[in-house]
């Protein structure tokens, strides 16, 4: 992220929070200028943000630590917001839409000008089934259903281009064009120039299949997140991302390239 910013903004300031000496001097090393700031901590978010014109609001799973900080924004005259949030936030997202919908209305009726940045999932789930997969030779699955999956490095891109020229609108919907495990399990033989079977078995066999390279059930319930559907995957589309990028996103294969 920090590199993107340097590339996109070379002339700009950057601040980063930090909550502990540690972080800052991470931060520093590369160049930024830390502040400690903790979300927990609503009097340190506003001395931290004090003087700085743009944010990158990065979420996290407790709604009520989100409102500090939109609350911390508002206080400190924060000029514009880019908040990462969820793509498909109108459909059932194992349950995280109802924190990211709770924080976009605090930003908005803030009135602070903001970019949603409404990111898919990280293709850095996979990485379990992916070993499993390589592994074994056989990549288990229990649908067909469609999913969307970026990389990190990916969102991060993104991010910064937003953040470093704030012209995208309130939202954007962030993502690859929706896939099937089936087609990511072919990216991944691709990817690997290794031949891999593909099962669709039920949640006790694909848990036996994961369980020597997890030690959660994280993986099971993402595929019965995609096996449910109702969940807007289906119809994601990676158009709005590429007009951020100002680039075509990777290949799936390339991308799995990336992050093996």
């Amino acid at each position: 992220m920090i590199d993107y910013l340097k590339q996109f903004a070379p002339q700009a300031q950057l601040f980063g929070l930090a909550r502990s000496t540690q972080a800052a001097q991470k931060l520093a090393k590369k160049g930024v200028i830390a502040r400690r700031g903790d979300y927990a901590e609503p009097a340190s978010l506003v001395t931290a943000l004090t003087g700085m014109d743009r944010l990158l609001f990065i979420s996290v799973p407790q709604a009520e630590l989100q409102a500090n900080v939109v609350t911390a924004a508002q206080q400190a005259n924060v000029g514009f917001i880019a908040y990462t949030s969820i793509n498909g936030i109108a459909y059932p997202k194992v349950g995280l839409e109802q924190n990211h919908r709770q924080t976009e209305a605090l930003i908005t009726a803030t009135g602070i000008p903001h970019t949603f940045l409404r990111n898919s999932w990280y293709l850095e789930m996979e990485k379990n089934p992916f070993k499993a997969a390589l592994a074994t030779g056989v990549y288990d699955t229990l649908s067909q259903g469609k999913v969307s999956y970026a990389t990190r490095q990916e969102y991060a891109e993104a991010a910064a281009r937003v953040i470093a020229n704030p012209q995208f609108g309130a939202v954007v919907e962030l993502g690859r064009d929706a896939f099937t495990h089936r087609e990511l399990a072919h990216a991944l033989a691709t990817a690997t120039e290794q031949p891999l079977s593909v099962q669709q078995v039920d949640a006790a066999t694909y848990q036996a299949w994961l369980a020597p390279y997890t030690a959660t059930n994280f993986e099971t319930a993402m595929q019965a997140y995609v096996q449910h559907g109702d969940n807007g995957e289906a119809a994601v589309t990676q158009t709005t991302f590429e007009t951020v990028l100002g680039h075509p996103l990777n290949s799936l294969v390339d991308a799995i390239r990336t992050i093996l």
